[in-house]
């Protein structure tokens, strides 16, 4: 983000990269100081480190020497299964931008959760009042964000559907509506976080279901 904004890497970056970081010419640093539209990034588990020496002969050197940190541990939301950071993570992010990088326009290209771990691999599962929680936290944070001035334009959640991932094959179910994978036709159906979510954007309330304890409270109807 640093030369997108102010059209060269930061100190810190020239002094632990050395000669190996490019060296901008002041036509190019012109060039490339504010020459995007917009940041988007995908909001996912965050960890938490701690320093490390720069000068402890790593090798090779690559990004993670230059960093000069050690991870300590992956934070996560025990209350939304594996995969998921705590919410208000996402808000210490939007205000570093909005403070940091002059407050670009951004889009939330993905955040979103995997099955309930206490759900048996493979089944079929309607009810997943932990997704619908982890939107409206989500949301929430957005929301309060947006008061406090970060300029947020678009939020999309991860994942519409059931689909094939990367990383977890078709073990991972991120969707909002569900993918019966044992059956021939691959099956889709809605989850209570599809309805939810639906309803929240058509101007339903943010918050109709309540968090108690380790389970969720159905909403009223």
């Amino acid at each position: 983000m640093h030369p997108l904004v102010y059209g060269d890497y930061p100190p810190v970056m020239r002094s632990r990269v050395g000669d190996r970081l490019p060296r901008l010419a002041a036509e190019e640093s012109a060039r490339v100081r504010g020459s995007f539209d917009f940041v988007g990034f995908n909001h996912y588990p965050i960890t938490r480190v701690r320093a490390a020496e720069t000068n402890s002969g790593w090798t090779p050197k690559d990004y993670y020497a230059d960093a000069a940190v050690q991870s300590n541990e992956i934070l996560n939301h025990a209350h939304y299964g594996e995969m998921v950071p705590p919410p208000w993570a996402l808000g210490k992010l939007l205000n570093h931008l909005k403070l940091k990088y002059e407050n670009p326009p951004i889009f939330i290209h993905e955040i979103g959760a995997g099955e309930n771990p206490d759900d048996p691999p493979g089944a079929i599962v309607y009810d997943d009042e932990f997704r619908s929680q982890l939107l409206q936290d989500y949301l929430e944070v957005v929301h309060m964000s947006m008061r406090n001035g970060s300029d947020v334009r678009g939020y999309f959640v991860w994942s519409f559907l059931d689909v094939f991932e990367f990383l977890y094959g078709y073990l991972t179910r991120f969707g909002l509506c569900g993918v019966d994978m044992n059956a021939a036709g691959r099956t889709r159906y809605l989850r209570s976080s599809a309805r939810w979510y639906a309803g929240f954007l058509h101007g339903g309330e943010l918050r109709p279901t309540a968090f108690n304890g380790s389970s969720y409270a159905a909403a009223d109807e």
